[in-house]
């Protein structure tokens, strides 16, 4: 099947690989200028975090809500990803008190997006979802990645940086091994889904 713009999200929830590939192809420009911006204390990292970030969007596509433009969500998760970065790499950085405050004004400029119960939801799952996507927040479980469709990036904003094929290609094999590495992450969202269709 023909991959393109108006069946990539339904053919990524299928776990399509050749969507994974257009994924990287069509947005990978957008999605490191995105990062590049955010983790320019952190150079080494811009090509780890831009795989995390497909990653991600594989992973928890299914948190995508058909009411948001698909471009905004990645580039969110991909502003996300360079925040989990930055706090997990804060002592790599020469400067550290400058990252201390692009994490605090990345934090605060996603949360104006949101409403004030939801831009409390979102500190607490920054702190408690680290590296999960999800966390149990008063006795409910709350989805970072669902919660990101509200936070606005316009990923069109950001001027595509030059990413090689050789480079997309690099970004497509280490996502693979990570896949090889592990099965299929189970998907609580997913086995609700099913359980509910299996009871009605």
């Amino acid at each position: 099947m023909r991959i393109g713009k108006e069946n990539l999200v339904a053919q990524l929830q299928l776990h399509n690989e050749k969507a994974l590939e257009y994924l990287v192809m069509e947005h990978g420009e957008r999605l490191i200028s995105i990062i590049r911006k955010h983790l320019f204390t952190l150079p080494h990292l811009q090509q780890n975090c831009l795989g995390s970030t497909i990653q991600a969007v594989w992973d928890h596509v299914d948190s995508f809500q058909k009411d948001n433009e698909f471009e905004n969500w990645i580039g969110s998760v991909a502003r996300y990803c360079c925040l989990e970065y930055l706090e997990a790499h804060q002592e790599e950085a020469t400067i550290a008190w400058l990252i201390q405050k692009e994490i605090a004004e990345e934090k605060e400029m996603m949360a104006t997006c949101l409403g004030k119960e939801e831009r409390e939801l979102f500190y607490q799952l920054v702190e408690a979802a680290q590296g999960k996507g999800f966390a149990y927040i008063q006795g409910k479980f709350c989805d970072v990645y669902a919660l990101l469709n509200r936070i606005d990036t316009d990923i069109f904003e950001y001027e595509k940086e030059p990413l090689t094929l050789q480079e997309k290609e690099e970004v497509l094999k280490k996502i693979q091994n990570r896949k090889k590495e592990k099965k299929r992450k189970f998907s609580l969202k997913r086995y609700l889904k099913a359980t509910e269709l299996q009871l009605s």
